[in-house]
C-alpha cells in the first residue's frame, strides 16, 4: 500500500476554510451544460492531502443527498470504533454440554453478525453434526433481541420491497435474507433464459417466461427483465412486501428479455420473512448433512450463560467493508450502524437506528469532525432524507489520511475506477484507470462520487462531486470531466503559508 508522510498544518481541522473564489473548470461546466444541469445543483471539492485549503470548492457547504456515498461515514465510524480486525462470532448454545445428545433445546443468539452467509450457517451446524448429533428432536430457538424490532417496511424506500437491497437487518440474519438467482442467455435467440438459484428454498417456485434476444448488453443488463411476485396458493392474498402470508409458498415470475452478449448475471430477491429464511435454510442444510429433525423452530430469548456447542467467526471487518463499499451493499451498512449501537455502553436496551446514529455522531465529534447539517438516517445512503455537504465529505476523507491509523484500509475499501466494484466500467478515458479510489452513489435525482485520486503530480487529493436535481443522473460525463481535470491539470498550489508538510508520490502499479 502507499505511504503518506506529513507534518505541520492539518487541513481537516473543523474550521471554515477561507473563501475560495474559483470557477468550475471549463470542461466540467460544458459537461453540465450538455446534460442540462445547472451548476447551482452541483457541489464540487478537490482538496490535496495535508494542504491548508481546497484547490477547488464550488457550492461546498450546501447540504445535499449523497446516496450511497454516505457509506463513507459508516466506514469511518466502524474502523475507528473497532479497528479493521473486528469479527463477530455466531454460536449454537445448549443448557448443558453433557445433556442427552440431540434432545435440545438449542439456542442461537443474534449478535448482529454482518457476515453470516449460508456457507457459515452450514459450517455452524456441521460442527454440531460432527459431534455425533445426527437427530435433532429438541426445539431450536433463535434469539433476535439484540436489535429492537422495527416497524419499517422494506417497501418504504421505493416500493421494491422484494429486492435484496431493501432488506431490513435483524440481529440474527443469514445470507442477508436473500436468494440469489443466476441468469444466463440461451444458446440461441428466442430461447428462454437459463435461470437457477444459488440455494433452493422449497417455498419459492420460479416461473420463467423470458427469452434471449440479439444485440449488445446494455449498461443496465436487466433493463429488459421484469418480475412479479405471486402467491403460490390461490387462497393467499397478494402482499407488497415479504410477510408470513407468503412464507408457505411464493412464485417468482420473470418475464422479458436479455441480450446474448450479457453472459451470466446475478439478481437477488428477498421473498421470505427472516424467520422463514432461518427455518428453511437450516432444515435444508441439516438434511444435506444427513441429519434428521423432529423438533420445533421458534423465536425467543436464549440465556447468555448456556455453554457453546459450536461457533463460527465472521470475516474481519476490513473484508466486510470491502464488500460493502466495492459492491455498495446496503444491508451490510445498515447492520453495522445497528452494531455500533449494540456495542455502545450507553445503550442498555436493544440496538436501534437512532442509537447507531448517536454513536456515529459521538465518534465524529471525538475526532473533531462536526457536521451539523448531516442527516445519516440508516447509514447506507438508501434514503431520501440523507444529507451532507461536499466540504464535510472532503474533511472526512482528509482526516482519514492525515490522522487516522486506518487511512490505508479506508482507501482500500473504495472501488478502483475502471477496475472493480461498482466502478468497473464507469468512465471512457483509459488514463483514469486505477488512479482513483471512489465511492459512487445514484438515486432518482442524485448522482454522487467521493474518494481519492492522484493529481497531475501524482499526489493524493480528496475528490467530492454531489449533484441533486431533476437531471442529476445524467451527470456521468461531468464526473468524468472532473476526474480528467484532477488527473491532467490539478497541481499542488503555492499557498502563502508556512508548512513542513511533505506528501510522497504514490507509486500505483495499476497506472
Amino acid at each position: 500500500m502507499w505511504i503518506l508522510i506529513w507534518g505541520g498544518m492539518s487541513c481537516a481541522d473543523p474550521v471554515p476554510f477561507p473563501p475560495v473564489s474559483q470557477e468550475l473548470p471549463q470542461t466540467l461546466r460544458q459537461a453540465l451544460a450538455q446534460a442540462g444541469v445547472p451548476a447551482s445543483e452541483v457541489s464540487v471539492v478537490v482538496w490535496g492531502v495535508n494542504e491548508p485549503r481546497p484547490r477547488l470548492a464550488w457550492e461546498a457547504q450546501t447540504p445535499r443527498n449523497p446516496a450511497s456515498v454516505m457509506k463513507l461515514v459508516t466506514t469511518l465510524a466502524a474502523l475507528e470504533n473497532w479497528g479493521p480486525a473486528k469479527t463477530w462470532r455466531t454460536e449454537v448454545r445448549v443448557p448443558r454440554l453433557d445433556a442427552q445428545r440431540g434432545q435440545g433445546p438449542f439456542g442461537v443468539i443474534g449478535v448482529g453478525d454482518p457476515g453470516l452467509t449460508l456457507e457459515r450457517w452450514q459450517e455452524l451446524w456441521r460442527q454440531v453434526y460432527q459431534q455425533g448429533i445426527h437427530q435433532l428432536s429438541g426445539p431450536i430457538r433463535f434469539d433476535q433481541s439484540g436489535f429492537s424490532p422495527t416497524e419499517l417496511s422494506p417497501e418504504i424506500f421505493d416500493q421494491e420491497g422484494f429486492r435484496a437491497y431493501n432488506v431490513i437487518p435483524h440481529a440474527l440474519q443469514v445470507g442477508q435474507q436473500t436468494q440469489w438467482w443466476f441468469i444466463r442467455p440461451g444458446a440461441r435467440v428466442g430461447e428462454p433464459l437459463q435461470i437457477w438459484s444459488e440455494f433452493p428454498f422449497p417455498q419459492i417456485v420460479l416461473s420463467n417466461r423470458t427469452r434471449t434476444v440479439s444485440g449488445p448488453c446494455p449498461a443496465l443488463w436487466r433493463s429488459g427483465l421484469h418480475y412479479a411476485i405471486r402467491a403460490k396458493f390461490p387462497a393467499q392474498a397478494m402482499r407488497s412486501h415479504p410477510d408470513n402470508h407468503l412464507d408457505t409458498g411464493v412464485i417468482l415470475e420473470l418475464t422479458g428479455t436479455v441480450p446474448q452478449d450479457c453472459g451470466v448475471q446475478v439478481m437477488g430477491f428477498s421473498l421470505l420473512t427472516n424467520f422463514a429464511y432461518l427455518d428453511s435454510s437450516l432444515l435444508t442444510l441439516w438434511h444435506e448433512l444427513g441429519g434428521t429433525f423432529a423438533g420445533t423452530l421458534e423465536q425467543g430469548t436464549v440465556p447468555g450463560d448456556w455453554p457453546v456447542l459450536a461457533s463460527s467467526e465472521s470475516p474481519a471487518l476490513i473484508e466486510l467493508l470491502l464488500q460493502m463499499n466495492k459492491n455498495s451493499n446496503n444491508v451490510l451498512a445498515r447492520t453495522l450502524l445497528l452494531d455500533l449501537a449494540m456495542n455502545d455502553s450507553e445503550v442498555v436496551k436493544a440496538a436501534t437506528e437512532s442509537g447507531g446514529r448517536a454513536k456515529v455522531l459521538r465518534i465524529l465529534a471525538e475526532r473533531g469532525l462536526d457536521f451539523p447539517e448531516m442527516v445519516l438516517e440508516n447509514g447506507s445512503g438508501l434514503s431520501r432524507k440523507a444529507r451532507i455537504s461536499a466540504e464535510h465529505l472532503a474533511r472526512l476523507l482528509l482526516w482519514m489520511q492525515e490522522k487516522s491509523l486506518y487511512g490505508n484500509e479506508f482507501m482500500t475499501t473504495l472501488p478502483l475506477v475502471n477496475v472493480d466494484g461498482t466502478l468497473r466500467h464507469s468512465f471512457e478515458d483509459p488514463q483514469l484507470r486505477g488512479r482513483f479510489h471512489l465511492k459512487s452513489g445514484t438515486l432518482d435525482g442524485v448522482k454522487a462520487l467521493a474518494g481519492y485520486g492522484l493529481d497531475a503530480q501524482n499526489h493524493w487529493v480528496a475528490v467530492v462531486f454531489l449533484a441533486n436535481g431533476p437531471g442529476a443522473e445524467s451527470t456521468a460525463k461531468a464526473q468524468e470531466a472532473l476526474l480528467r481535470w484532477v488527473r491532467h491539470e490539478s497541481k499542488i498550489p503555492q499557498f502563502n503559508t508556512t508548512s513542513n508538510a511533505m506528501v510522497l508520490p504514490a507509486p500505483n502499479p495499476l497506472r
